[in-house]
């Protein structure tokens, strides 16, 4: 069986590979997108069981692609992040139907850990 799919949304080339990295790790596969427009891309043709999404993307933004995620799977784990976070963003990321925000730089064991609460260890 393969394991979960997790896709990892964001403009900093080095901060998609370092989470890519510890992810592919704990055993995840794990998809990229370094844009709104392409993670909805991957998205549709990669049905992943997550996603982490920066919301602060240049064009599209992260709240665009979340709503749009809502749209096609409700019920999809998002994690969203982002540099510059304050109550407003986490509210208004969570209202839109993030399952969490998270504020980076974040801890990235500590994420896989969140990961595998949502959707189980990648060996299951």
């Amino acid at each position: 069986m393969m394991p979960p799919a997790i896709l990892v949304v964001d403009d900093d080339r080095l901060t998609r590979w370092s989470i890519a990295r510890q992810l592919d790790r704990a055993g995840y596969r794990v998809l990229d997108a370094a844009s709104g427009e392409e993670a909805l891309v991957v998205f549709s043709q990669a049905a992943p069981s997550l996603v982490l999404l920066d919301l602060g993307l240049p064009g599209m933004d992260g709240f665009a692609v979340l709503a749009e995620i809502r749209k096609i799977q409700p019920g999809l784990p998002v994690l969203t992040m982002t540099t510059d976070s304050t109550n407003e963003i986490a509210r208004r990321a969570k209202s839109l139907g993030a399952n969490a925000h998270l504020e980076k730089p974040f801890d990235v064991p500590g994420l896989t850990a969140m990961i595998g609460s949502l959707l189980g260890s990648p060996s299951t």
